[in-house]
């Protein structure tokens, strides 16, 4: 039995430590790359990654070799096996530097299931219009930043 397709959706956002999120792109198919996503974004929004220190997953691996942007933060990439080399594995000080990276990596992701509690946005979709897609994306991210405000202010 052949499962149904999904229609997917993607946006690349960018959060800080306190899982606020400052910038949404514009949704396009969840097929589309991450990186090249970014790519696409960056050069409507020149100086937007100057701005912040970059904690990025391995799917923006050219990240740092195609911008030159010294804030930019990968985790180390594990090493292929190979013929001549079988026993090919992160040493401890690569294992540390990738569990420290994802434990400051660990708020952005909150921010996107943050955003993503709305459930129109993680459901299945199928809707067509694209100014929809953004429209809706753009309100979870504002509920989701507003939720933060308001539990700041009643901390305060």
């Amino acid at each position: 039995m052949w499962a149904k397709k999904r229609l997917t959706r993607k946006n690349t956002l960018i959060a800080d430590p306190s899982c606020y999120i400052h910038y949404l792109g514009p949704t396009t198919s969840g097929s589309t790359h991450d990186y090249q996503l970014l790519k696409n974004e960056s050069d409507v929004n020149l100086g937007l990654l100057d701005l912040f220190e970059l904690l990025a997953d391995l799917g923006y691996l050219g990240l740092v070799s195609d911008y030159d942007l010294p804030a930019a933060s990968l985790p180390h990439r594990k090493p292929r096996r190979r013929k001549k080399c079988t026993g090919a594995v992160l040493s401890d000080a690569q294992r540390a530097a990738n569990c420290a990276h994802a434990r400051r990596r660990d708020k952005v992701e909150h921010a996107i299931s943050g955003a993503k509690r709305l459930g129109c946005v993680a459901q299945t979709y199928r809707n067509k219009s694209t100014s929809f897609n953004d429209r809706i994306m753009a309100i979870a991210c504002g509920i989701w930043n507003w939720h933060l405000t308001q539990k700041r202010a009643n901390l305060n």
